[in-house]
């Protein structure tokens, strides 16, 4: 079907539901990065001949949102809600182009109720906040939809290239995302099957974004080659794991513990996704259908394999299923029935979202290095690996005097994508550590997983536990000889 134009009154709400979505977001941003946010700073701050060359080789992600992020530091600084305003631009966009596809196959009461779905969506206000490409890959992912879409009903080659454009930009946000462009040739190859010249058109436009794509192929064809430090920790999940992961990532009413409601919940809406598709028939309904289970399933497949399946890799796959349900819950014939079940999934999102936010992911880095600087007298602050070296020097900027000494990891350990990301750092080994304790000041050290320099000084010294507001990574430990 084609849109109709948008009406003074729909626009008006739209623009509220997208305002309203922006003042969350904002509101709530001023939290504590963790790590992978941190890493995303520490390759922000590299320069474009190392993102954009074979030095990437380390990174499993794409060097596009590490430079626009790059670019976004430089205009707003890299305090914490400063970063985070860069994703939630993109949330906001993706939020736009979900509202404008669910009303192209809906209706303009299924534009603002997709819209509103996604504004108070916890996990899109996760993907909307976190400084990851995570958020950019969903919007793009949107984007590109809209526009096969649009080329699916009308052949139009603006629609095409908005596709392109944004089928690029999503294989630049995260490498995973080329399971998207597959569904969406696999789909679009069949529905388009009857029209030669428009599959001539749609096979030259993806011919263009794989050209595109190719650098970061190589590289990630390099990385498959390679020992998988960076993906070694990723669990395979067996099919009640992989049917509960979905169920987080899509079921926005699923409170963050999971479990039994879980199920239910993505039952429910694969439930309502499978009654539109049998009722509606439409090709392009068709299609967002393929991408929402479709998605999950793949991951699942590859991930015998090789592990991958994460709700990072399968949350662009969330938008086109919460366009599905808007346009579902729009079909319905009794409006009222329709009004009060829009209005039910409403509150439970934001009863959802209320519970989620004190739980969300972050770190106490910047409560830490406060604490050290605090507690101790002239205080050395002793970490383990580059990567805990960059997020510790991250928060020390507002005071540059602590010395930060890094402790080497072993060779084989994942972190080493941030090896020479603090050349200006001292590094010691074992015994360099322990001498430490020697140098008459008060000697601290983080530990946050794994990266813990304690063991090297436990034989030598004994620890104190520094207690840390909100009792989150990562733990400070004072030290003394024994």
């Amino acid at each position: 079907m084609t849109a109709a134009p948008l009406r003074r009154g729909e626009a008006l709400l739209l623009a509220g539901v997208v305002l309203a979505a922006a003042a969350l977001r904002i509101a709530t941003a001023d939290y504590g990065l963790w790590f992978d946010e941190i890493a995303s700073l520490a390759f922000a701050h590299q320069p474009l001949d190392h993102l954009w060359g074979d030095w990437m080789v380390r990174e499993t992600n794409p060097p596009l949102y590490y430079t626009l992020l790059k670019g976004w530091i430089g205009f707003a600084g890299d305090a914490d809600r400063s970063v985070r305003l860069l994703s939630i631009a993109f949330g906001l966009a993706g939020i736009g182009a979900g509202a404008l596809l669910a009303r192209r196959l809906g209706g303009p009461a299924a534009g603002v109720f997709a819209a509103a779905l996604l504004a108070l969506s916890a996990s899109h206000v996760d993907l909307s906040q976190e400084v990851r490409g995570y958020g950019m890959a969903q919007s793009a992912v949107l984007i590109a939809i809209l526009g096969a879409t649009c080329y699916l009903e009308q052949r139009r080659l603006r629609d095409l290239l908005l596709y392109g454009i944004a089928a690029t930009i999503a294989l630049y946000a995260h490498t995973t995302l080329v399971l998207f462009v597959f569904l969406a040739n696999l789909t679009m190859l069949w529905l388009l099957r009857r029209d030669r010249a428009a599959v001539v058109r749609w096979v030259c436009a993806n011919a263009a974004v794989g050209l595109a794509w190719a650098w970061w192929a190589s590289i990630t064809l390099r990385q498959l080659a390679g020992d998988h430090r960076n993906i070694a920790w990723i669990v395979r999940a067996d099919f009640l794991g992989a049917w509960h992961l979905t169920g987080n990532v899509y079921a926005f009413a699923v409170m963050p513990d999971g479990g039994v409601r879980t199920g239910i919940a993505l039952a429910a809406l694969l439930g309502a996704i499978l009654w539109l598709v049998w009722r509606d028939r439409r090709p392009a309904v068709a299609m967002l259908a393929v991408f929402a289970l479709g998605a999950p399933v793949l991951l699942f497949v590859i991930s015998q394999w090789v592990p991958i399946f994460l709700p990072r890799t399968l949350s662009w796959a969330a938008g086109p299923a919460t366009v599905l349900l808007a346009v579902a819950v729009a079909s319905i014939p009794a409006r009222p029935v329709a009004a009060v079940l829009a209005g039910l999934l409403l509150l439970l999102e934001a009863v959802t979202l209320t519970r989620w936010l004190p739980i969300r992911e972050e770190e106490g880095w910047r409560e830490a290095i406060e604490a050290v600087a605090r507690t101790g007298r002239a205080p050395v602050l002793l970490v383990q690996g580059d990567a805990t070296a960059f997020a510790a020097a991250h928060y020390r900027a507002r005071d540059s005097s602590m010395p930060i000494v890094v402790l080497a990891r072993d060779s084989g350990d994942g972190d080493r994508w941030a090896d020479g990301m603090v050349p200006g750092l001292p590094h010691v080994d074992g015994s360099g550590a322990r001498a430490l304790l020697r140098g008459g000041r008060d000697l601290f050290t983080l530990r946050r997983a794994d990266s813990d320099p304690a063991p090297q000084l436990a034989g030598v010294a004994a620890g104190t536990s520094i207690p840390v507001a909100g009792d989150r990574q990562p733990f400070v430990t004072r030290w003394r000889l024994r």
